[in-house]
């Protein structure tokens, strides 16, 4: 009862009086200062002159990485990562102003960037008042997430790393130019910039991986930088008032406290560094507790959240340790754990399953094309932090994520780690009670199960309406797949149909969803109670068999049995309760493929260029159906699915397999 009073305090304060303060003191002015008034903010040195000399040297060990790092074999692991050629064209995209994010092309936005603008729709948000603005404003076709990915400001790394390959001062320029602009054309508390802490905590948190890429540029005034930290620090103020705690707090939430974690650590030598310093880390020590289960597994129940959180945290403990910051071994191990389950998502050539809510958010986003779906780059990360050579092993390879958080000595690690042998066998099946998430695999078959409730403590959230629901990867590439997200606001008929019960590979009776939706991110009820009643196995097939009760008092039954020798999966389906129902169940199939029926009504051929499949069925009517696909956030393609019908008294099971065409 007390935590549940505590979250309802702390959500009427941040959420309604916090925001309101800080409203009313920033149109007094009151956060703004004189460079005289900053500097003395700080515990060394008195003289403005040499304040920004002064914060280059006391600061320069509070990163993962400064200007000293500049070394050879540095250099040398960064066009390992990636060529010399893909930098500089990155870089000089973002010279000339060309910029591409959550699905689009290159887009040019000439010699002004407007930072209000979504660059995909070419409509501008209007810059007044954040907090008069309506974010969720279905009748605008706008989507406020493509504004926010331009003004986080990834593109400080694709700078940064052609600067210090080339030490060409024009990318230092072009930074300081970005960078200026949007503190002139961003004033504190207008526009969707400033209208939550998460996007500002990201976009502080890549500007202070700005100021250890550039800080040493002689083409960069003095003047500029005292104006940068100035805002920066501003970033950290609101943050501090503006924490998103919720009912149901999510990555939003955790973003802000890792913001507040950085920039503290950035401005410890001031009280109130050292004071967001202190709450980032507590605070974050009861969200990781909260958020994340016992076995690791996000409570969002989304893999593209759980991939961005873990990373956020991990980035955090790497952080705290270089700087001598204690973080409590439970928080560590929880942690730890959110790292054994991405090792066990991830598919034998590197993809991760598309469960749940994906918008392609990323920490720090090293490249301007970087592979969404492909996960390997944070497990290595994980890997290096908890010493664990099967993260290593899945892993595979070194990524830039990895030489940007543990430099040259990361790379050590790795090769170390590499040569060390998995104390699991990389291919082991696995299950995620609390979490509700089962994989089962061979070196051949990878089989990623939902059997868990529909997400955020039953608020919905980013989890879709997919309980027992799967993704089915076979030799080489994925066959059935989630159907995806797409879209958030700028297309709210989209959004329902992606995530509806009838987008995933599920069952569905009468043509009810799992549950009502209430809201973009909400649902009214989860009715779920999802169970597991069996969990077997065995060196030749693995059982699963879990039950849910959405559609109460029906109950829908599933058993998975994969035959990892034959590369054959039965699923059996029991729908138990009384009366004449409706009954259909969905098989969504990779774009890769292509379905075709033949004279048996209950088998269809599965085909594509690198294999055959047969999907066959005991009862009921087959139907080829035509359906979207989404890989990426803002991108669908057309691809078919399977869909399975019938209409009789319950109890009804249905018995499908899927198998390869010999």
């Amino acid at each position: 009862m007390r935590d549940v009073v505590r979250t309802y305090a702390r959500g009427v304060l941040y959420r309604k009086l916090a925001p309101r303060a800080w409203q009313a003191l920033n149109a007094l002015g009151l956060f703004d200062a004189t460079d005289e008034k900053f500097v003395r903010e700080f515990s060394f040195g008195r003289s403005v002159d040499s304040f920004v000399d002064d914060v280059r040297s006391a600061t320069r060990g509070h990163f993962f990485f400064n200007p000293h790092n500049q070394k050879d074999f540095f250099l040398n692991l960064l066009t390992r990562t990636q060529s010399h050629e893909n930098i500089i064209e990155e870089a000089d995209a973002v010279v000339a102003n060309r910029f591409q994010a959550l699905g689009s092309q290159r887009v040019e936005f000439g010699e002004r960037i407007d930072w209000q603008c979504d660059f995909k729709s070419g409509i501008a948000w209007e810059l007044r008042p954040s907090s008069s603005l309506d974010l969720l404003d279905l009748n605008n076709p706008s989507d406020v997430r493509t504004v926010w990915e331009l003004n986080r400001f990834h593109q400080v790394w694709w700078l940064g790393k052609a600067y210090w390959l080339t030490r060409n001062e024009r990318y230092a320029e072009k930074f300081r130019a970005l960078v200026e602009n949007w503190i002139d054309n961003n004033p504190p508390g207008y526009g969707v910039n400033w209208a939550v802490a998460m996007e500002v905590a990201l976009r502080a948190c890549n500007w202070a991986a700005g100021y250890y890429l550039f800080c040493d540029s002689p083409s960069i005034p003095k003047a500029f930088w005292m104006k940068f930290l100035k805002s920066l620090a501003r970033h950290g103020q609101f943050v501090r008032w503006h924490l998103e705690y919720a009912r149901q707090s999510g990555n939003h939430l955790i973003a802000g406290l890792v913001g507040l974690v950085v920039l503290g650590m950035f401005f410890r030598h001031t009280t109130w560094g050292i004071r967001w310093l202190q709450r980032g880390l507590a605070s974050l020590e009861e969200e990781i507790q909260r958020q994340v289960h016992e076995d690791g597994v996000n409570y969002e129940q989304s893999i593209s959240y759980h991939r961005f959180v873990a990373e956020v945290l991990v980035t955090t403990l790497r952080l705290c340790a270089l700087n001598g910051r204690a973080v409590s071994s439970a928080a560590t191990r929880r942690v730890e754990k959110m790292f054994e389950f991405i090792q066990a998502y991830t598919r034998p050539d590197g993809t991760a399953p598309n469960i749940g809510d994906a918008d392609d958010g990323r920490f720090f986003r090293f490249r301007m094309n970087d592979r969404v779906n492909d996960h390997r780059s944070t497990l290595l990360v994980g890997a290096l932090q908890f010493d664990r050579p099967d993260f290593a092993a899945t892993a595979g390879e070194f990524f830039d994520d990895a030489l940007w958080l543990f430099g040259g000595e990361g790379f050590e690690r790795f090769l170390r780690l590499r040569r060390m042998k998995p104390a699991e066998p990389p291919q082991r099946s696995v299950a995620f009670p609390r979490g509700g998430f089962y994989v089962m695999r061979s070196a051949d078959v990878h089989l990623t199960v939902d059997a868990g409730a529909l997400g955020t403590g039953g608020v919905g959230g980013h989890g879709h309406s997919d309980t027992l629901s799967f993704e089915l990867w076979v030799e080489g590439e994925p066959l059935i797949v989630d159907s995806g997200t797409y879209a958030y606001t700028f297309d709210v008929s989209a959004r329902e149909e992606f995530r509806s019960t009838r987008a995933h590979n599920t069952v569905m009776v009468d043509g009810k969803e799992l549950a009502e939706f209430a809201g973009l991110w909400r649902i009214k009820e989860d009715r779920t109670e999802p169970k597991v009643l069996q969990w077997q196995l065995g060196d030749d097939v693995d059982l699963l068999s879990a039950e849910h009760h959405a559609y109460r008092p029906i109950v829908h039954r599933r058993e998975f049995r994969l035959d990892k020798r034959e590369t054959r999966l039965a699923i059996r389906d029991e729908i138990i309760g009384e009366g004449e129902h409706t009954v259909e169940s969905f098989l969504h199939v990779a774009p890769v493929f292509r379905v075709e029926r033949g004279e048996n009504p209950r088998r269809v051929r599965v085909i594509g260029e690198r294999g055959n499949y047969v999907v066959e069925i005991s009862n009921g009517s087959v139907e080829v159906i035509d359906t979207w696909f989404s890989r990426s956030y803002g991108v669908k393609q057309p691809n078919q699915s399977i869909r399975i019908s019938l209409k009789q008294f319950l109890p009804v099971t249905i018995t499908m397999t899927i198998s390869p065409s010999r």
